[in-house]
Order: C-alpha cells, then structure tokens, then sequence
C-alpha cells in the first residue's frame, strides 16, 4: 500500500492580518512514526478531537460538528494524489498570505532557472523597513543562500533581493508570481512582492494547501524547510562572514520533533 500523504493548511486570522500556518504530514508503514515537514509563522496550536457521540442514529445535522476543533478562521485539508478537498473551515475565502507569500516566491525563482552561484549584491531597497533580515546594504550573497536565508529563517531581505536580482525587465516578479500561480491552477491567489509584508498579498486555505504540495516536490524547496538552522556565507565589507540563522518553525525545535 502506497505512504498516505495528507496536507493540512491552517489559517490563523490576527487582529490585523492573516497569517498561515501549514503542516505537511507523510505517514510512515513502519513503528506508526511521523515525519513532519512545516512552514510555519505562528506558535503550534493543539486541536483537541470531541468525543464521538454515543447515541445510535445520530443526524446529518450532528455529523457536521463531528471532527476537530479548530481556533483558526480557516482551513483544509487536502487529499494530495487527486487534490480533493477532504476537510474545509471556510476553505476558500480569501485572506493575507503573510510569509507564505515566500514559498511563491521560491517556486517563481526556481521556475527563472536561476544561476545559484550568482551573488547578488544587496542594495538599501533590499532591507525593509519591517525588518526581519540578518543582511545589511553591501552584503555580497549567493543566490542559493539567500534562498536558504528566505526559506529557513523566512527573511525579508533574502525574499526582496532575489526577487529583484532575477528581474529582466522592470515588474518581472509580480507578473511571473501571477504565472506560477496560473501555472498551479491557483486563481485566487494574489502575489505583488515577493515577501508577503503587502496586505495585496491573498489567497484561501485551498490555494495555501496545493501550494505546498507543489513546492514540496522542489527538492530545493524541501529540504530547506526542513533544515532547523544553517550557516549563511556573505561577503560584508570585503570581508567573508558567516551568519547563523534558525528556522522560524516551531515544529523543527526541541524534543518533540519527529
């Protein structure tokens, strides 16, 4: 029998934005394990299962309300060989992707076929003024570590300069962001920059889900969403620096990881 793969995507609603998090889940045949793969920008959440009722014939009515407790304004659960929706909460309204914008981002650079021995020199555009980046303007950085720095530590900065550096003409990024998503059969879903600091950028629960399916199958994408830490090599003031870096995943720390 084939490994089940189930993806569940949680959209947490916050008092002015929305923000994701996504879980992936593959099941393993042997000793009942899981090996769990997460992108994540909120703390995890336990969802506490009801008990079944007891009571024999119970209505249609009573069935919906069976299953888990969910405190996020949104979700889905996804069937990921037909891409049916096999659980929803409100699954296709539309809300702020926050920093899963970034794995968008990541699927549109992938699909530019970058050269990821370039270095990129970062440029004062590159540092926004929300912060969250490790880079300063001068830095020289690989385009394969600033891809790591975006998809580990869910960098700004990193996130910015790749989406400028790779740009041939004026605006390539938002309207090869809009041909990914196209491209995914994702047609709710908004990207304008590739950070997701913009309230523009917008999807449902639906969308967020098929989008991790896709970018999971990039092993580039894979196995940095995996990695709890990493060493980022830069070149600062002419001179080599490494930055050390940890993943914003909760799920990736301490002992409870599997």
């Amino acid at each position: 029998m084939p490994v089940a793969l189930v993806t569940i995507a949680l959209v947490v609603a916050q008092a002015s934005s929305g923000h994701y998090g996504l879980a992936m889940v593959r099941a393993v045949p042997i000793g009942g394990a899981y090996r769990t793969a997460s992108v994540t920008e909120v703390p995890s959440v336990a969802i506490p299962i009801p008990p079944i009722p007891q009571k024999v014939g119970v209505g249609i009515r009573e069935v919906e309300h069976l299953g888990p407790q969910i405190s996020a304004a949104s979700a889905a659960v996804i069937d990921v060989a037909s891409g049916a929706v096999l659980f929803g909460k409100q699954p296709y309204v539309v809300r702020p992707l926050a920093s899963i914008t970034k794995l968008v981002t990541a699927l549109t650079i992938i699909g530019d076929h970058p050269d990821w021995n370039a270095r990129i020199a970062i440029i004062p555009s590159d540092i926004p003024p929300e912060g969250h980046t490790i880079l300063r303007p001068g830095d020289l950085v690989m385009t394969r570590n600033l891809f790591t720095a975006m998809l580990v530590r869910s960098d700004n900065g990193a996130a910015r300069a790749l989406g400028r550096g790779h740009e041939a003409v004026e605006g390539w990024f938002r309207g090869a962001a809009a041909q990914t998503a196209r491209a995914l059969g994702l047609f709710a879903l908004r990207v304008v920059e590739p950070t997701g600091l913009a309230p523009e950028n917008r999807g449902t629960a639906v969308d967020v889900a098929r989008l991790l399916v896709a970018a999971m199958e990039h092993h580039e994408i894979a196995d940095r969403l995996e990695m709890a830490q990493a060493n980022i090599p830069v070149e600062r003031q002419q001179q080599p620096t490494v930055l050390p870096i940890q993943s914003t995943n909760l799920l990736l720390h301490g002992p409870s990881r599997t």
